[in-house]
């Protein structure tokens, strides 16, 4: 079995496929009542590749896909909803749950129309349940990163089931399901390349603060969950950067210089240490295009997709990542010296590139690498 599953909150699972990089987020929700029958819902299910994990999996738990009563979708992406039409086959007493937007798509699949529930048709957005006595609310999510996307919030748990909204690529080193500092890297980027405008960010921020009790836990449907004190903290940070449009507005001639910084350290790294330019490369080109902050042809950056400060800062950390001590010394010095020639303004407390001069022979001019 590829994929693992995990309860995260009172009969709330996260099945989780294999992927490194770029993984996607399945969700089991048990609405157990007081008579012990649950309502069973999934949410955003996934593709052909996770239906062997689904069946296994949910089988341990409510006895196999046949017993799913809901299956919500946050959006029509096929990385979560390529499995909707085997799902409703499989259980005839599924309803599907949606946006009108979404609905309008997915129903190409050739899904039964009379077993699909908008979430529009609700009172105030909110589902009850007769049989267990729960709610859950659905929370818009507009252009997050599509104009139906929508968001479940699971009042018992406490979890709230967000979509893309607050997803990421892996950042975070070592194993686990929990975000820490290291994954607020991977969902900056994700929001930076996915996310189409600064205010659609901000208006679905202000919609979760405004949930009453406040989630303590955020559940994507890709990157790790995040609970505690994250929670606030990275939708304030989120609150805080350019996304999208803004941000290719705001950045274009900065990252045009950027773009030359990077090519410059490359071909300097070349020439000092040859075997491991074409390492650092294929490191930015592990996984596919979507996931690496950087576009390569002929071994050249030919674009930056994510803002100047975040893309030196993915080049400075991979020099950290290096095991020779005084390579990885080197290296922050060239690396450092190369932003100051072209007067880039990227500050660092590392003492390792504070100890270190670099050598006078590793400088250039800037004639040498233009045209």
């Amino acid at each position: 079995m590829r994929g693992t599953m995990h309860e995260i909150g009172k009969e709330f699972y996260l099945i989780r496929s294999e992927e490194e990089d770029f993984h996607r987020n399945i969700y089991l929700k048990k609405f157990v009542g007081a008579d012990g029958h649950s309502v069973n819902m999934l949410m955003d299910p996934g593709t052909a590749l996770d239906m062997p994990d689904l069946m296994k999996l949910t089988s341990d738990k409510i006895g196999g896909l046949a017993n799913v009563h809901m299956v919500f979708l946050s959006h029509q992406d096929p990385d979560l909803t390529a499995n909707i039409g085997n799902i409703m086959k499989l259980s005839a007493k599924a309803y599907l749950i949606t946006s009108v937007d979404t609905w309008r798509l997915v129903k190409m699949y050739g899904l039964p129309p009379k077993r699909t529930k908008t979430v529009e048709s609700f009172d105030s957005h909110i589902l009850r349940m007769k049989k267990s006595g729960h709610k859950i609310a659905f929370i818009p999510a507009r252009y997050c990163h599509f104009r139906g996307a929508m968001m479940v919030y699971d009042y018992e748990s406490r979890i709230l089931f967000t979509g893309d909204f607050m997803a990421g690529v892996n950042t975070r080193q070592g194993e686990g399901i929990y975000a820490t500092e290291e994954s607020w890297e991977g969902i900056k980027l994700f929001h930076e390349i996915y996310m189409p405008s600064t205010k659609a960010v901000v208006k679905t921020i202000e919609r979760i603060a405004s949930l009453n009790p406040f989630p303590e836990i955020i559940a994507p449907q890709h990157g790790d969950i995040i609970k505690g004190d994250l929670v606030v903290e990275f939708l304030d940070r989120l609150s805080k950067i350019k996304v999208g449009i803004d941000l290719v507005e705001e950045i274009n001639p900065e990252k045009d210089l950027v773009l030359l910084a990077i090519n410059n350290f490359f071909d300097l790294m070349e020439t000092t240490f040859p075997e491991l330019k074409q390492s650092f490369i294929s490191k930015f080109q592990k996984g596919n295009e979507f996931t690496s902050p950087f576009l390569f042809h002929d071994g050249k950056v030919t674009a930056v997709k994510i803002s100047p400060d975040n893309a030196l800062l993915q080049v400075y950390n991979l020099i950290g990542e290096l095991e020779d001590s005084e390579q990885r010394k080197h290296l922050k010095a060239i690396f450092m010296d190369t932003l100051d020639q072209l007067q880039i303004n990227f500050k660092l407390q590392d003492e390792e590139v504070e100890s270190v001069e670099a050598n006078p022979n590793d400088s250039f001019n800037l004639d040498d690498f233009i045209e």
